[in-house]
């Protein structure tokens, strides 16, 4: 059996997520004197960003691509060199810095390593984020496989992600564990994976878990029928 896994919002605690995401904000902020507060210029990148997160499994940029545009584009002018890299560089670091997991996910997910053929992680994030923020929480040994948006060149639910995922599977059973409905939930079962949804109940996926404590369980009892 091989089993995949979502990042954010599966394995971490979007209190976490948004946490970093405020710090990151800030940052910018202060570092460009934006003179706007806080919660505004995030909900003004939020408002930029988020109609062209939508589009990614149809046309993909990298996440921190899209905060520079949009950063850009709030403060109508064109940033220099250092800025703009600073920016792209800056949203990882945060982010390994204040991202927190989900109660139990280490323990779980080294218990599921010893069981499976192949453990891997499939996420909409750029890969030197994922990275980034996999080495800081402790957990980019656990993985077989990362397979990022920036990997495939699209996002979720776009099949090809999954698809380069899958050249790393080796059992006939494939497993995919996410929070989002579209993304992860669909995503997964159009290629023809079991999908286990975490979080609010789906009726599209095979299962439903609290958490991926519960879900590793779900994995656990599958394995052993």
């Amino acid at each position: 059996m091989d089993v995949f896994f979502d990042f954010t919002g599966t394995l971490t605690t979007m209190e976490s997520e948004n946490k970093a995401f405020a710090i990151f904000v800030e940052r910018i902020k202060n570092r460009l004197s934006v003179n706007m507060d806080t919660l505004t210029l995030i909900k003004k990148i939020e408002e930029y960003r988020l109609p062209l997160m939508e589009q990614r499994d149809k046309h993909y940029t990298p996440i921190r691509y899209l905060i520079l545009q949009a950063v850009e584009h709030i403060t109508g002018k064109k940033l220099c060199a250092e800025d703009s890299f600073w920016i792209m560089d800056e949203y990882a670091c945060v982010h390994a810095e204040y991202l927190e997991l989900v109660p139990g996910v280490i323990n779980s997910l080294k218990k599921l390593k010893s069981e499976v053929n192949h453990l891997g992680l499939i996420t909409d994030a750029d890969r030197p984020y994922t990275e980034r923020a996999l080495k800081s929480l402790g957990i980019i040994e656990i993985f077989d496989s990362i397979t990022t948006a920036e990997d495939a060149g699209i996002g979720k639910p776009n099949p090809r992600i999954f698809e380069l995922a899958l050249k790393n599977a080796y059992s006939p059973v494939k497993i995919y564990v996410g929070d989002n409905e579209k993304r992860d939930i669909v995503g997964a079962k159009n290629v023809g994976m079991i999908a286990i949804k975490v979080g609010s109940e789906s009726s599209v996926a095979d299962y439903n878990a609290k958490d991926v404590t519960q879900a590793v369980e779900i994995i656990l009892t599958k394995i052993r029928e």
